[in-house]
């Protein structure tokens, strides 16, 4: 197949055929694909170009599913799925404009003017393009041309002539590098190239040469990478910023356990991965960047690292990439492309000579080339040629940032400094405390706080000292650290980075009351876009020592840091600023200090419990006191939730560790909130799920799930349905039980980690199973299958291959279900469920009692049985339980199947009788006549105690 786009978009099969590609949306992935033919193209930076305004909430699903539209237009086999993202197997030939780029790069590398000839006869019209996205493609094409024809033209003037030596093809400039890349073509191909050579390598280079710049781009051209950003990271926090940066691009689900460090938490995201890690601006924690790389690289031997640094991290085996100035043709070109954008023209030819003199006073430094550039606004060019004299004396001394050198590149912005008004100094150096760049829905109140005018932003953006995108006003790195140093000059640092602290808190609080509805998706993409400058206002609270300040803004995060699963930083920050000897007296105290005690109670593995179950008592029944005092949607549920976590550190092993439950009065239910009753129904349901009470499972999940719906928070629809479809499911109801549950699955995209998310449709997978619709079943697991391997991490795998496994076991076909839980290896995995290896397990056992393997199956069962004890997951003891009645079944032991069947029943409070595999043992054992799919009403008799010997004697 060929496609071109020169002179409109035309596709053709090998025998001519003309090939339809309908809808701009197949169209325009249809054209990202291309310009990386043969390549993997990662998913986030097909979304990005794919949709440039209007993102889906979920552009994960949404490209899945428009890729799927896409095979369906092409010849088959032409777009295929890979870890990370999509390629499409066409060579750079079969498509004009890579066909076209690259013969300019190598006319341009031979100074071959007819290879330029071939290129530009590939030119019949110009470039088209789905939407203006694509500018960038347009513009490096455009370059191309200029290139191309400037040889041919040199040519002609005389033969020997010779042109300069340029770098290969521009590469695509992506969101973090904010302008158009122009040149590094050679610079990028030794980055990849090392990369697949060595584990480590580092981009050395002065500052504003573009190392970070090039970092991004290379991550974007791999299947599966994650960008840690150091610039604001302090000493002390550089596994915070790459846990940070790994748990927003790797999602971990929430489980039983504890939760682990930061160093465990992005070990277990990336085992098993073929990942880039980026580890930006190393050059200020050299020594603690250097010692994360190398951990970093023996966590997995599918991990290499990519690091940006001003000088050497000193690692053996440590590979570079030295990044100088850029080449003179391309920095001309730079020069030339950015005077056209600010004035709207190129240089004149009586300019060239002045505009050569400014590049190489400018030592060919892009941000340099791009501060002079924006003054062509309101200066010629020989202007600022003069406002240069004396400021570059020392850019001479070779590629590498020293004293002198940051101070000439100070000079440079000093100049543009000195053309700036008071309110616009001001607010660039206000710009300057926010790490992640101001909203522009936030700039109003940011110019507020700093008693400035929010146009001041927009004026900066046409002095190219912001940038404004993505609805952002962002600042370019060097820039920033001017307006730091300015502050640091001024004395003013602290006082600017305290009124940043205070804002955010504002703004904090005005999204955080949006998390508990139908807001939540609008508010938690804020906290995400503003994450680094959330961190750094409580690092500013801290070190101010103002507990207080740092409470106002931790409140605002305890619940969208808990949706987005960051358990972690919430316990680190609680930690920071609880003070049990502070007073009560606001809902902030009391939001924090509930957690710090309910945090006490569950402390980090290797760490020992700080509280004594006297001391929470009485800590407790104070802080209760307080919450009535103080009323609000989460102080109400601060009575509750402390007595659950109570009845946990008293409660013991066997029977009563399933004891555990939500006390809530009648007040306090009345007195309630709504989204807070939603959730004491839904955790009573949980409760009840865990001690075999159906009743209550069902009149608790259908009032939690009614409600949430309601009130339209799709988290909370997302938690309730689990265990609604649940109950519908032992009830019978099974058709009811399914649209539960792909209601549910669709509200939580986008909130939840994939492998939550694949939970949950295999959850309806298993239902489709007990209706006996099992090609429906199939359909669906395949589709988590193709989500898990785009998604790539080890639990997203293992979830596909344990539902793939269900599917082939309600089949009957034990070679087919064997063979998919062996592709499942939890061996060395840190942070795995028990219930998860239980669950793998008696998946397993099924499958060998299928095929007749039964000594095999007994000694699996015997692993699963003592992980799922271990775990006091009673559904998943249950679910052992089955398989060991299953293993009495075909060793003819009836009896003993029969009480393994009703110890399954009595543990999960009722009788999965349309289990496939429960059909399977009940009609080897007879079982099943006295036994009814009606919940039981969680009536508790000697069969439900979860006792390990009693239990074990099953297989004896």
């Amino acid at each position: 197949m060929r496609v071109r786009f020169f002179g409109g978009l035309a596709v053709t099969s090998d025998d001519g055929e003309a090939v339809v590609v309908p809808g701009r949306a197949r169209q325009a992935l249809l054209l990202r694909l291309a310009i990386d033919a043969g390549t993997t193209v990662g998913t986030r930076a097909l979304a990005e170009d794919v949709w440039v305004r209007d993102a889906p909430d979920d552009p994960r699903a949404a490209l899945q599913s428009l890729v799927s539209r896409l095979r369906g237009s092409l010849p088959a086999g032409l777009v295929t799925s890979t870890p990370g993202g999509y390629r499409l197997e066409l060579t750079r030939d079969d498509v004009d404009v890579t066909r076209f780029a690259d013969l300019v790069a190598e006319a341009r590398a031979a100074n071959d003017p007819e290879r330029a000839r071939a290129a530009l006869a590939l030119w019949t019209g110009d470039v088209w393009t789905p939407h203006e996205g694509f500018d960038w493609l347009v513009r490096d094409l455009l370059e191309d041309r200029a290139h191309a024809e400037g040889l041919i033209a040199a040519a002609a003037k005389t033969s020997t002539a010779s042109t300069p030596t340029a770098s290969a093809q521009a590469a695509s400039p992506v969101g973090a590098a904010l302008t158009a890349l122009v040149g590094r073509g050679d610079e990028l191909d030794a980055i990849r190239e090392r990369l697949r050579t060595d584990r480590l390598v580092t981009v050395i280079g002065p500052g504003g040469a573009g190392k970070t710049t090039l970092a991004i781009e290379t991550a974007r051209a791999v299947a599966d990478s994650i960008v840690v950003e150091l610039a604001p990271a302090a000493a002390g926090d550089v596994w915070t910023a790459i846990a940070g940066a790994v748990g927003r691009r790797i999602r971990l689900p929430e489980t039983a356990a504890t939760p682990a460090s930061p160093l465990d938490r992005v070990t277990e995201a990336v085992a098993g991965r073929d990942v880039v890690i980026v580890l930006d601006n190393c050059e200020h924690l050299v020594r603690e960047a250097a010692e994360a790389a190398l951990a970093l690289l023996r966590m997995s031997p599918g991990v290499r690292v990519l690091t940006t640094s001003r000088e050497p991290l000193g690692i053996p085996g440590e590979a570079f990439v030295d990044l100088g100035p850029l080449p003179p043709t391309d920095a001309r070109m730079l020069f030339a492309q950015r005077v056209r954008s600010a004035r709207g023209r190129l240089p004149d030819d009586d300019e060239r000579a002045t505009a050569e003199r400014i590049v190489q006073r400018l030592d060919g430094l892009p941000l340099a080339i791009e501060l002079a550039a924006a003054r062509t606004r309101t200066l010629t060019l020989a202007e600022i040629d003069a406002g240069l004299d004396d400021r570059f004396a020392l850019l001479s001394h070779g590629p590498r940032l020293s004293v002198e050198r940051h101070r000439t590149l100070r000079a440079l912005i000093d100049w543009s400094w000195d053309t700036l008004s008071a309110g616009e100094r001001i607010a660039l150096q206000a710009s300057a405390v926010f790490a992640d760049g101001i909203g522009a829905g936030d700039a109003a109140a940011v110019a507020a706080a700093f008693e400035v005018d929010a146009e001041e932003f927009d004026a900066l953006v046409d002095r190219s000292l912001l940038v404004r995108r993505d609805a952002r006003f962002r600042m370019l790195e060097t820039v920033r650290e001017y307006g730091l140093d300015r502050l640091r000059t001024d004395g003013a640092a602290e006082t600017y980075r305290l009124r940043a602290a205070v804002v955010l808190t504002e703004l904090a609080a005005a999204r955080e009351a949006r998390t508990r509805g139908p807001g939540l998706r609008d508010a938690l993409a804020w906290f995400d876009e503003n994450d680094e400058n959330l961190t750094a206002a409580l690092r500013v609270c801290a070190e101010a020592h103002d507990r207080r300040a740092g409470v106002r803004l931790l409140r605002s995060l305890v619940w969208p840091w808990a949706v987005r699963e960051r358990t972690d930083d919430l316990r680190r920050a609680v930690a920071e600023f609880a003070d049990p000897t502070a007073a009560l007296d606001d809902e902030p105290r009391v939001v924090v200090e509930a957690v710090a005690l309910f945090a006490a109670a569950f402390p980090a593995p290797g760490r020992p419990s700080t509280v004594t179950l006297e001391s929470y008592t009485a800590r407790r029944a104070e802080l209760e006191q307080a919450a009535h005092r103080n009323r609000s949607d989460v102080t109400a549920l601060v009575p509750p939730l402390l007595r659950l976590a109570q009845t946990v550190l008293r409660s013991g092993a066997g029977d009563a560790a399933r004891t555990w439950h939500v006390d809530v009065t009648d007040e306090e239910f009345a007195a309630a909130p709504a989204w807070t009753r939603a959730i004491l129904h839904a955790l009573r349901a949980g409760s009840a799920q865990n001690s075999g009470d159906m009743t209550a499972l069902d009149r608790e999940s259908e009032r939690a799930l009614a409600m949430f719906e309601t009130i339209g928070d799709p988290w909370g629809t997302g938690f309730a349905s689990q265990s609604r479809a649940e109950w519908l499911s032992l009830a019978g109801r099974l058709d009811d039980a399914l649209a539960v549950t792909d209601r549910s699955a669709a509200a939580v995209q986008g909130l939840s980690s994939v492998p939550d998310v694949l939970q949950q449709q295999s959850q309806a997978v298993g239902i489709l199973l007990r209706l006996g619709r099992l090609d429906e079943a199939r359909v669906r697991a395949r589709a988590i299958d193709d989500a898990a391997q785009a998604d790539g991490s080890v639990r997203s795998l293992a979830q596909a291959y344990m539902t793939a496994a269900q599917v082939e076991v309600a089949a009957g076909d034990g070679e087919a279900a064997l063979r998919v839980v062996g592709l499942v290896d939890l061996r060395g995995q840190p942070g795995i469920p028990e219930q998860f290896s239980a669950w793998l397990d008696a998946q397993r056992a099924q499958a060998l009692l299928l095929l007749g393997r039964d000594d095999e199956a007994r000694v699996t069962l015997r692993t699963a049985l003592s992980a799922a004890i271990s775990s006091q997951d009673h559904p998943i003891i249950a679910s052992v339980l089955l398989a060991i009645a299953g293993w009495n079944a075909v060793t003819g032991r009836s009896a003993r199947a029969r009480e393994a069947l009703a110890r399954a029943t009595a543990v999960r409070g009722a009788a999965d009788v349309h289990d496939p595999f429960h059909v399977w043992v009940s009609a080897r054992t007879g079982a099943g006549a006295e036994e009814t799919s009606a919940p039981a009403g969680g009536i508790r008799t000697a069969l439900s105690d979860v006792d390990a010997e009693t239990l074990t004697a099953l297989l004896d």
